[in-house]
């Protein structure tokens, strides 16, 4: 046997994003091991450059690698229940204790009792030193990382036992097996459990066993250190509230596929370190704010955002496709003692689709309409795709009732108007009756957006008689803008509840009703899309009445 094992790897030779992603979290981690002046054993980089690394390693050099991804300690935890164990017989905590909390109702204090338990919490190595808000070893970053560990990659108490028992000190052998592993020849392979590789069994349906290369799957302990955690959120509707709550769904865990390993393992570290927000979430105060998102796959678009503006800022004749093939992106959820997958997603790193998310980001603010947004992005189809089914399933009092929906359907047909005419000046928001679209410039949305302030405004002032310039400033302005709401919604209702021919039949007979102020070309665009393409005048029907709203 050889008292220095030295493994080389190429990137282009490993076998999953996953195993890339291992390779550098393994050039960090030994960069990091380099601090130490007084460890005992070799582990050091032979190699590095763009193509791969290769590592010198003795045994207690692997046995002090292993101990610093596992590090781990005890601490207590206030707890407001007792534990119990399977039996249900309650554990006896540590301590007991009470603490005073003010209801936000009343105004006056109430006194709580808590019960302390020992817990474990992996340490998490160089990332603690990343996390721009840490604090003696804890911050928002770190604490989101260690709970992923903890409720996902070893969300099976069994488990997690590299950490605990590191935690009580004692030594533990899972090093020195690895060490015989690797010292086989190098197409030596091992059993590769889920706990190492996402999504990996024991064996398949066709009872064919998970196997990996030892020298490979030794690459599985690092990953997790580079990749980056974020918490995918959904919108609960609470009818007493008539508001939407934010729920986070698990964790969406963002694999970097490395291209570059050099220069990858020299921009992430800043990119963590100087390009993250240290502000926790408003809502979700235990998470770290830019880590709640509101779809799966935007973790990779985020995660390429960053590093995009980095190398814009250090090296601008580099994008992201020259450190990275893609990323991929695995959400998963913890329920009950099962890790449940919800999705996976690769998202190649176009710098067109970076450029873009970017924008929709800075435009755009309430969940439900950015979600389908990103969703329509990702997907390059057009921005208005998907919100007719979310729109006739989607309870009103989230879209054409929330304030904010109709201010981002606002901001978004403004913005398209702006993208189809780009010679036209920006249009009255609201009762503009005397422009006129440009024939050879005009598309539907622009038609549709017109048509229904056209209806919206004329309604006002032949049942209502109101109009803008005799109300604004009066007291009668508020009466103005709840009788606009009142006929937005009504009409909103009543195209929701049809479709097909029904719909165009409503659409000629009541939206139309009133005189438009459409020449002859935009006359024929609107009838041969409304019959043609009923759906799409359907979806932006809905939409511009949520704007106009």
């Amino acid at each position: 046997m050889s008292d220095v094992l030295e493994l080389d790897y190429n990137l282009a030779e490993l076998p999953s994003s996953q195993h890339r992603a291992g390779l550098a979290g393994l050039v960090l981690m030994v960069r990091w091991l380099e601090r130490d002046k007084n460890k005992k054993g070799s582990c050091s980089l032979a190699r590095l450059d763009e193509y791969g690394a290769t590592l010198r390693i003795d045994q207690a050099g692997l046995r002090e690698l292993f101990d610093e991804v596992y590090a781990a300690s005890k601490e207590e935890q206030e707890e407001p229940k007792l534990r119990k164990d399977k039996a249900g017989n309650i554990i006896s905590p540590l301590r007991e204790g009470t603490y005073q909390e003010t209801d936000p109702k009343t105004g006056k204090a109430k006194e709580r009792k808590f019960y302390a338990y020992p817990v474990t919490i992996p340490r998490g190595a160089f990332l603690v030193a990343y996390d721009p808000s840490a604090r003696d070893d804890d911050g928002v970053w770190i604490k989101l990382w260690r709970n992923m560990i903890w409720e996902i990659l070893r969300g099976v108490p069994a488990t997690r036992r590299p950490f605990v028992e590191r935690s009580k000190g004692k030594f533990t052998e899972d090093a020195d097996k690895v060490w015989l592993d690797l010292q086989r020849p190098a197409d030596h392979t091992v059993d590769l459990p889920s706990t190492y590789f996402i999504g990996a069994q024991a064996s398949n349906a066709e009872n064919v066993s998970f196997k990996d290369r030892a020298r490979h799957q030794f690459l599985l302990h690092f990953w997790a250190f580079v990749a980056q955690v974020y918490v995918p959120t959904t919108l609960v509707y609470d009818k007493k509230t008539k508001q939407g709550k934010p729920r986070d769904v698990g964790y969406a865990l963002t694999v970097p596929d490395v291209a570059n390993l050099e220069e990858f393992c020299e921009e992430l570290p800043k990119v963590l370190q100087r390009d993250r927000s240290a502000d926790a979430h408003n809502y979700f105060r235990r998470r770290p704010r830019e880590s709640v998102i509101d779809l799966a796959a935007e973790g990779a678009l985020d995660l390429m955002n960053k590093l995009n503006q980095r190398l814009a800022v250090e090296a601008g004749n580099q994008s992201v496709s020259d450190l990275l093939l893609g990323v991929d992106v695995v959400h998963l959820e913890k329920q009950g003692n099962n890790i449940r997958l919800w999705g996976t997603a690769r998202i190649d790193p176009t710098q067109s689709m970076i450029d873009e998310y970017a924008r929709v980001k800075s435009l755009f603010r309430y969940a439900l309409f950015l979600r389908q947004r990103l969703l329509n992005m990702l997907n390059e189809s057009e921005w208005f795709n998907g919100f007719g089914s979310l729109l006739s399933t989607t309870d009103s009092e989230q879209t054409i009732g929330s304030r904010f929906f109709r201010a981002d359907v606002r901001t978004a047909f403004k913005d398209s108007i702006q993208s189809n005419q780009s010679t036209k000046g920006e249009q009255d928001d609201v009762d503009t009756e005397a422009s006129k679209l440009p024939a050879n410039q005009s598309s539907v949305e622009d038609l549709i957006y017109q048509l229904t302030g056209t209806y919206i405004t004329a309604k006002l002032r032949s049942k209502h008689q109101l109009e803008w310039k005799s109300v604004q400033g009066s007291p009668r302005e508020g009466e103005y803008g709840d009788k606009k709401t009142k006929i937005a919604k009504d009409a909103f209702l009543a195209v929701r509840s049809r479709t097909g021919d029904d719909f165009v039949e409503y659409f000629v007979s009541t939206l139309c009703s009133f005189p438009q102020f459409l020449n002859e070309e935009g006359y024929a665009t609107l009838a041969q899309a409304l019959h043609t393409d009923t759906d799409k005048v359907r979806t932006l029907t809905l939409l511009a009445l949520s704007a106009r709203g």
